[in-house]
């Protein structure tokens, strides 16, 4: 029996989507063998550091491919992955950090004077990891990566296993987490693609942050199928009409707040958005007419 992981739809793509294109972030592209290749020493890394199974490991980054790596190389050596809403204030980082007990925080460039400021607070005196430059008292990512052995060393994983821990909002007193286990993402994954027909050609923009519910699992989902993540560190509506007709995108999750944005862009911003792009929505019903502006554009 094959325990139901995500982390099955890493060694699936290993195997037969090596060559394609897996991840483009700001102009720099990874084939699934160099951003899998990438992962697999990130997981390494985290084993040097004393990560073992169990721990905890943060991220705070917007949508970026160390952020996307994160979904693959914290689970696949039994931690526990807890991305945290970077929109938050330092002491609701604080409080996240210390509440789920990770023993390990990566931030992107943006959030290092916000960690900064609450580091004695991480349990333990954990390690901190800028994802992207280096600055003193920190550890550095790509060279923990360069450094590290090509292969973790690979626990049994079972698929009631806890995978990440995704905190509610907080507002209705503290942000609960919310306890997601390997199972539980497989599924979802899994029910997606059975009512959303998803191909190899998918070129799928990332304007859904990857820390709520997990990009609604589509960090996995896209993997899982073949296709094409474009990550997109700021969703604003230039950005995003750039990245659709820069990248051929073919697929955005986002939720209505998103696709009011986008709607009301300036003509000049929508201008020569190519059509079929396919867009799923959640978490409110959005306005009609906010649908049918969208439908005329994409």
């Amino acid at each position: 029996e094959v325990p139901l992981s995500p982390l099955e739809f890493m060694r699936r793509a290993r195997c037969l989507y090596a060559d394609r294109e897996a991840v483009v972030d700001d102009g720099r592209r990874a084939s699934y063998a160099e951003f899998l290749t990438r992962c697999d020493r990130w997981s390494a890394a985290l084993q040097q550091l004393g990560v073992a199974r169990g721990d905890r490991v943060a991220y705070i980054a917007p949508n970026t491919m160390p952020q996307l790596e994160s979904f693959y190389a914290v689970p696949q050596i039994g931690a526990v992955l807890v991305p945290i809403n970077y929109r938050l204030a330092h002491e609701e980082f604080a409080y996240l950090i210390a509440h789920s007990g990770a023993r390990v925080v990566c931030a992107d460039p943006a959030y290092l004077d916000a960690v900064d400021a609450i580091r004695r607070q991480i349990p333990g005196g954990g390690h901190c990891v800028p994802l992207g430059g280096a600055r003193g008292g920190w550890l550095d990512y790509e060279a923990l990566l360069r450094g590290a052995p090509p292969e973790p060393s690979r626990p049994e994983i079972g698929e009631r296993d806890l995978l990440t821990i995704n905190y509610t909002s907080g507002t209705t007193s503290r942000p609960k987490g919310v306890m997601i286990t390997h199972r539980n993402a497989w599924m979802n994954a899994v029910g997606t693609l059975v009512h959303v027909h998803m191909t190899p050609a998918e070129r799928y923009l990332w304007t859904l942050p990857m820390f709520h519910a997990n990009g609604w699992t589509f960090v996995w989902i896209v993997t899982a199928i073949g296709g094409t993540h474009v990550c997109l560190r700021r969703v604003e509506p230039a950005r995003v009409f750039d990245a659709i007709r820069r990248e051929r995108i073919t697929m955005l999750c986002a939720a209505p707040t998103v696709l009011i944005a986008l709607a009301h862009a300036p003509e000049e911003v929508r201008r020569d958005a190519p059509p079929g792009i396919r867009v799923l929505t959640a978490g409110a019903p959005p306005a009609a007419a906010t649908i049918e502006a969208i439908e005329q554009d994409l």
